[in-house]
This record gives C-alpha cells, structure tokens and sequence, in this order.
C-alpha cells in the first residue's frame, strides 16, 4: 500500500511541476529573427521552376544511365585504363557532372582524386558514356548534379 500511495505522489509531482510556465527573457536586438526551414512554393521564390540554367541535385525523377547503375559500372570496368604505378593505389574517385536536359553529360570534374592520372581518366570514361535518361522536376526534363564515386584498385607494376 505504501508503494502504490507513494507512486501516486510522485506522479502527481510530475504532473504539477510539468504544468510550471517558465518565463525566459529576449533581449531586443535590431537583427531579424532566424527562420529555420521555412517552405515556400515555387510560385513565391526568386527562382523559377524549370530554370533552364538551374542545376538541381534532387529531383521527383532523378537520371539513370540506360540500363540502370549496374550496367554504367559494366561500362565504366571495360573501358577504364588502369595506369601503371610503382606502388598499390586503391580507393575512390569521386568525378561530379551535370545531366543535361537532353540526357548529354556536361561539366565533369573530379572533386577527389587519386593522383597518378586515376582522375584524368575516371573524367575521359564518364565522357565516352552514352545519353543517361535526364531527371524530371515537374513533368519536365531538368539539369541534374551528380557525384560517382569510381573505385581503383591498382596494382603495382600491373600491365
């Protein structure tokens, strides 16, 4: 009986000390207040939907390379030329490009890079590869950022 009596005050304890407003006081200052995550609906934004020189980096439908991820990293394996080090390179470069609307690649880059010529080469494979279906922002065929990540792993002395 005492347990359930003393359940019975702690959690009405609970209750009234939840129940306490505290009062917290904001200094004036000439700054706007901070909005954080605020939507707004294309129709109110600077930006126009469907920008023709808007790059996106998510979409409704983002691009894919014909034949899905599996068969662009076929494509990128077969026609990959490995350059020849004098010691074990292993890891990932990371190449960004733009898919255009037309589903053409444009601006491609390496953000990380290997060195050896593992970049310069991971940009020329990413260029041979054929139109990629482009991303679809409302109905519509957009640009779309995208990083790949392509992994290496050269040998020594491989030929």
């Amino acid at each position: 009986m005492k347990k359930i009596v003393l359940f019975g005050l702690l959690l009405v304890s609970f209750v009234g000390f939840s129940q306490v407003e505290t009062v917290e006081t904001i200094e004036a200052t000439d700054e706007p207040p901070l909005v954080i995550d605020s939507y707004t609906p294309h129709e109110q934004r600077d930006e126009k939907p469907n920008d023709p020189n808007q790059v996106y980096a998510v979409v409704e439908v983002m691009p894919q390379y014909p034949g899905g991820m599996d068969e662009f990293r076929k494509f990128v394996a077969k026609n990959y030329k490995f350059p020849k080090v004098d010691k074990d390179i292993k890891g990932n470069v990371l190449v960004q490009f733009v898919i255009e609307e037309d589903g053409s690649l444009s601006d491609i880059k390496v953000i990380r890079d290997l060195g050896h010529g593992t970049g310069e080469e991971a940009v020329r494979v990413v260029g041979l590869s054929e139109k990629w279906k482009p991303g679809i922002l409302n109905g519509k065929p957009v640009r779309v950022r995208y990083t790949l990540p392509i992994q290496v792993d050269v040998k020594e002395n491989q030929e």
